[in-house]
């Protein structure tokens, strides 16, 4: 669609009809016209849906951890507790988290057990136990 236009501009400029100010006042108004008119159109040219997509499951869940830590209990402190037996707990591998790294793979350098994954850390102060982790 802005080729031809720009094709049509340049047979213009090229004929002799047209004095030297128009031919100057038509590139100007092609260029202003280009350089304000691509980079509105580029982010859809990138992605069609830029602004139906939803928020990330996994920010909203963050959101909702912080504000249900910090508004319902001010006197929890999340940075000081200890670790407690979690019978109950969900097991995450390095095949099924992807926020386990490489180098905290404890199975993958030999350790025999999985006690160590039936852990969950209680802040001192807390009411409640915090969410489930759901990477």
């Amino acid at each position: 669609s802005f080729l031809p236009l720009c094709l049509l501009s340049m047979e213009l400029l090229q004929s002799a009809t047209f004095p030297s100010k128009q031919k100057l006042l038509i590139v100007v108004t092609i260029a202003i016209a280009l350089f304000t008119i691509i980079p509105i159109l580029y982010p859809f040219v990138e992605d069609p849906n830029i602004f139906l997509k939803q928020q990330h499951p996994s920010q909203t869940n963050i959101i909702k951890l912080q504000n249900s830590v910090v508004t319902t209990h001010e006197t929890c402190d999340i940075f000081s507790g200890e670790w407690v037996p979690n019978r109950e707990a969900p097991y995450y591998t390095n095949t099924t988290c992807w926020a386990i790294h490489e180098h905290q793979n404890c199975m993958k350098f030999g350790r025999p057990d999985t006690e160590f994954m039936k852990w969950k850390w209680k802040p001192d102060g807390c009411e409640d136990d915090l969410p489930v982790f759901d990477p």
